[in-house]
């Protein structure tokens, strides 16, 4: 499967996400640093629709220890 050009994170998250063919739905998926990498950007996405700033704030940051803890895992 080629991965197309895409115009927003959660465009890039659903594309590679549907690359592993229904695995998510697995009770295991999740669990590796790769798909959590994959959750914590997609709640980074989704944070963006949160009016409380301070709030979206915590939820971004969050995610961003996320993915570097979860990314630092990968190598």
């Amino acid at each position: 499967m080629a991965l197309r050009k895409v115009n927003s994170r959660l465009d890039f998250v659903l594309q590679v996400t549907n690359y592993f063919n229904g695995h998510w739905e697995s009770p295991d998926w999740g669990t590796l640093p790769s798909n959590q990498v994959l959750i914590a950007l997609a709640i980074r996405d989704l944070a963006g629709g949160i009016r409380d700033a301070a709030l979206q704030k915590a939820i971004v940051e969050a995610a961003d220890r996320a993915v570097a803890k979860n990314a630092a895992a990968m190598k």
